[in-house]
């Protein structure tokens, strides 16, 4: 079901789709912690330019982030108590919208940069922007229920879109407050038509989808620290830079071979979760996650950055053998990736998550039994630049984009590669928690990454920058 009006005037809801509802359970896990497994963090490194330079950058970004709410108002949607349904309350007066962006725009004017902001990220109802001045961040914060790796990119895009706007800005409270409810994000089953009644064709499917989620079992991963009631700490990220003559290598490499770059990144990642691999556990095979955007599959509007603010993405996992080489393990994944979404796939999601969700909950109320799972996975968002620009407004009023990043929040002794490639230049970057891995054990992974990726390309002489 769509949005609709409840009982209370200007308070809108919809029930929870079962793809957000598998999500929102793995997120819901760290509740108890007080933090919130794989909500997602977002930024762009900006430059002002011209007049730009000398604005009041804190009130004019609270203004613009406002004006972002009232274009993406699923960023100020919430979960209701009893996690079935999403609540979205038109605000009543001017007092009720600036306590909203009080509660979710904040500058963090001590902090040295995003990472000092995002170690410290605690669960929040809504999706929240933090300004740094320091580093010239603007840091994204959401659940990941709400949005996904592409869709946060393309918030910031808005965002930056609106701030570039010539000065001033309309005062927020002055915007036609309750016309905004038409562009609150629908489901993923409801965006996509999915079948609302289950069949056993669909069951079937959803059930073999399911079922690669086996392979996570007895899987190879790497060393970590702590033990089985270990505290998780901060999230911490260890990332790298190529640099633009030796991206240009790989991306000419990978076209030589007709593979994509994410297929070759996927099989470094696979090659350093061994080359990390305590030695006893080497002749493990590896399991992962192959990612889809489902957004270039769904109809306009949806299609669109309009709905950034929505969860439009799945996967399924995927093993690859421990005696397998560099060669071998690309090609698997690269068909993988070449296959697409296909329309039997998408009419069984529904089905998917829902057994997913299942799936969850009986192993959440079984406990865990032996080593916890600490693979590195992966996770692509390709070329940033489709998502959002380098720069914003003109010269002699607006923002240069000097680097942007996609990461979650991570609980476990798991990680997550994150791969994209902005201004010409492909960036890696591992999201860690610092209690269970250290920082020069991931930094160490990505350089194993780097190094079975240029192997396996046969490049030579490259230059990385470590941010």
């Amino acid at each position: 079901m769509t949005w609709h009006e409840t009982d209370q005037k200007g308070v809108f809801s919809r029930p929870i789709g079962e793809n957000e509802a598998f999500i929102k359970l793995l997120g819901d896990a760290g509740l108890p912690l007080n933090r919130e497994h794989w909500s997602i963090n977002s930024t762009a490194t900006i430059v002002p330019t011209g007049s730009t330079l000398s604005a009041d950058l804190t009130s004019h970004f609270r203004r613009a982030w406002a004006h972002l709410r009232f274009q993406h108002p699923s960023l100020a949607a919430e979960s209701a108590p009893d996690n079935n349904d999403f609540i979205y309350a038109v605000p009543a007066d001017e007092k009720a919208l600036d306590a909203w962006i009080s509660q979710t725009f904040s500058v963090a004017s001590d902090a040295h940069s995003s990472a000092d902001v995002i170690a410290t990220f605690q669960p929040t109802p809504y999706a929240k922007l933090v300004y740094i001045p320091r580093s010239g961040e603007l840091l994204g914060h959401t659940s990941h229920w709400r949005s996904d790796g592409i869709g946060v990119l393309l918030l910031l895009d808005a965002f930056l879109s609106i701030a570039s706007e010539p000065p001033p800005l309309a005062d927020p409270a002055s915007l036609p407050w309750g016309s905004e409810v038409e562009h609150l994000a629908p489901s993923i089953e409801d965006t996509a038509a999915l079948p609302k009644d289950s069949t056993p064709t669909l069951k079937e499917r959803g059930a073999a989808a399911v079922g690669t989620f086996s392979h996570a079992a007895g899987a190879v991963g790497i060393p970590f620290v702590g033990v089985a009631d270990t505290l998780p700490g901060g999230t911490r990220s260890a990332a790298s830079v190529f640099d633009l003559v030796t991206t240009e290598k790989i991306v000419a490499g990978c076209k030589e071979k007709g593979v994509s770059v994410t297929a070759a990144v996927h099989a470094s990642v696979a090659g350093a979760n061994y080359a990390l691999a305590d030695e006893g556990d080497r002749d493990k095979h590896y399991t992962s996650t192959i990612r889809f955007a489902l957004r270039p599959y769904l109809p306009e509007p949806y299609s669109t950055p309009a709905y950034a603010a929505g969860l439009y993405t799945t996967g399924w996992m995927k093993r690859v053998e421990s005696g397998w080489s560099w060669t071998e393990r690309l090609g698997q994944y690269q068909d993988e990736y070449r296959k697409g979404i296909s329309r039997d796939f998408l009419d069984s999601h529904r089905e998917y998550a829902a057994q997913l969700g299942d799936m969850i909950r009986n192993l959440s109320s079984q406990g865990g039994g032996g080593n916890p799972p600490s693979d590195v996975d992966i996770s692509s968002i390709g070329v940033a630049e489709k998502l959002m620009r380098q720069s914003y407004g003109t010269a002699e009023a607006g923002f240069d984009v000097k680097a942007v990043s996609v990461g979650v929040e991570i609980l476990s002794r798991q990680a997550v590669t994150f791969v994209w490639t902005f201004r010409g230049r492909l960036n890696l970057s591992a999201v860690y928690n610092e209690s269970f891995h250290s920082a020069d054990q991931m930094k160490g992974f990505i350089s194993e990454v780097k190094k079975h990726l240029l192997d396996g390309l046969n490049i030579k002489g490259s230059e990385t920058d470590v941010p």
